[in-house]
């Protein structure tokens, strides 16, 4: 019986080129930044998603020098790249929500304004909706907006995807039951409104809610047996 190493090397000795690799073993950096920016400026230059390949250059010259949490000090571009990564792979592929993905964390952490982004005033929007203001913020007041715009609700959901999937590696247990507490009580309704407003999408928010909820309880079941 041949392995997934080992079919992997046959499409390879075929020519077949692979957008990802999946052959390294997943640590705190799961796939290559520099392949996944690629990927999505091939993908983008084929279809034509002008903001989005306005929005990678932008991101990636912002980000350079930041790092995700964690010990392995994983560039923090490779975040903004998987959210982009993700939505392509389920095909929220819309030009809109790839480009505010890749932007979606600049105005709270690069020191730019909403209004300086090189894009439309639709991700402007969704990206100025999705940025935290500076000493804390009300959840009610941050999260009801970003449900009620479509751009901001995927792209938010996404990013607590990714977000969900890592924390293990880089929260203390107190930090991970408040993350869990606040996805439970703010990410579940939300997921709920994707379904219900955005009929067209109820298979990614079926894959979306089934990565969030799978991990979650997962690390719940982690964190009572360590009690």
């Amino acid at each position: 019986m041949i392995g997934s190493a080992d079919c992997l090397e046959q499409l390879r000795g075929e020519g077949k080129r692979l957008p990802i690799s999946f052959i390294e073993p997943l640590e705190e950096k799961n796939f290559d930044e520099v392949q996944m920016y690629d990927y999505v400026k091939t993908y983008a230059s084929l279809r034509g998603m002008e903001q989005t390949l306005a929005a990678l250059p932008y991101a990636r010259n912002l980000h350079e020098g930041q790092f995700r949490k964690g010990k392995e000090k994983v560039p923090y571009i490779s975040h903004p790249l998987t959210l982009a990564c993700h939505a392509i792979a389920l095909g929220l592929d819309r030009d809109e929500i790839i480009a505010t993905a890749l932007l979606h964390d600049v105005c709270e952490d690069c020191g730019v304004t909403w209004e300086e982004l090189p894009v439309g005033e639709e991700v402007r929007c969704a990206v100025k909706l999705l940025t935290k203001k500076p000493g804390g913020h009300d959840k009610k007041a941050y999260f009801e907006p970003i449900a009620k715009n479509e751009i901001a609700l995927f792209v938010k959901l996404l990013d607590r995807v990714h977000n969900v999937s890592g924390m293990a590696g880089c929260f203390s247990k107190q930090k991970l039951v408040r993350y869990i507490d606040e996805t439970e009580q703010w990410f579940y309704p939300m997921l709920q409104i994707a379904r219900t407003d955005y009929p067209q999408y109820s298979n990614q928010v079926f894959l979306i809610e089934y990565h969030m909820v799978s991990v979650v309880n997962s690390l719940k079941c982690m964190l009572n047996e360590s009690v």
